[in-house]
């Protein structure tokens, strides 16, 4: 699928169209559940934004598919309005959601916001997961919580590792068939399902560094890390059990 531009009218009666065209993109893709829902959010609040609180005459709304990700460029003709960006939903929720964000705000002397959102998928079928560089270990990184996932990822690829966030159980078993070098899991992804997902990833051969607030079975993780882990502790354990000391 090419990448796909419309543009709509920016009055309050085209945002249910801009939500059907997002939805049919949607479904062209092959998304469907968690996927569906975040990239459908992503249009939805940012085309509202641009609709009711920039002044705008336009609103275009590009999808382009991106390997196991989608990118949106939502775009108007307007003025950025930065006291309608700190209600509760708006920014945050779009920070919350994508697993990259730029927005370049319209001004008074050049009008024209733009919001651009990387959001990662696992639903689309079809597309295999990239394989890390050379030199680069794959983590995934298992985490209901995408903020602190986000972190977390960010902090590992600091370090040289190839992090790749999911926040569901079907996520994560679907990104196991690529072979990651390791697994961090939240033992309560999925109402407690992270206790499960980390017993098949290790009988896959995948070492798992568990984290929670009670210590899991013996036999079920590499490591235990106790529930909030600090980034730091949790890459003393990546480093211990993929690279460990002779």
């Amino acid at each position: 699928m090419n990448a796909r531009t419309r543009w709509f009218p920016a009055v309050p009666g085209s945002l249910p169209e801009i939500r059907a065209f997002a939805r049919d993109l949607a479904g062209e893709s092959g998304l469907d559940g968690d996927d569906a829902r975040d990239v459908l959010l992503v249009v939805a609040e940012a085309a509202d934004n641009a609709v009711r609180r920039a002044g705008a005459s336009v609103v275009g709304v590009t999808w382009e598919p991106r390997d196991h990700a989608v990118l949106l460029t939502i775009e108007d003709d307007g003025v950025f309005d930065h006291a309608a960006a700190t209600r509760p939903l708006g920014l945050p929720l779009l920070f919350g959601i994508a697993d990259e964000l730029q927005v370049r705000p319209g001004r008074p002397t050049w009008p024209g916001t733009v919001v651009r959102a990387l959001v990662r998928v696992w639903s689309r079928a079809g597309v295999p997961d990239l394989p890390a560089p050379p030199g680069r270990p794959r983590v995934l990184v298992v985490n209901p919580d995408r903020v602190s996932g986000q972190a977390l990822a960010a902090f590992l690829q600091a370090d040289g590792y190839e992090a790749t966030l999911v926040t569901t159980i079907d996520r994560a078993v679907r990104a196991l068939e690529s072979r990651p070098a390791l697994a961090v899991v939240d033992l309560t992804a999925s109402h407690g399902g992270g206790t499960g997902f980390a017993a098949v990833a290790r009988t896959s051969g995948v070492p798992v560094v568990a984290v929670s607030a009670i210590e899991p079975a013996a036999g079920l993780a590499d490591v235990h890390l106790p529930k909030p882990a600090h980034p730091l502790s949790v890459l003393t354990a990546v480093r211990d059990l993929l690279h460990p000391h002779p």
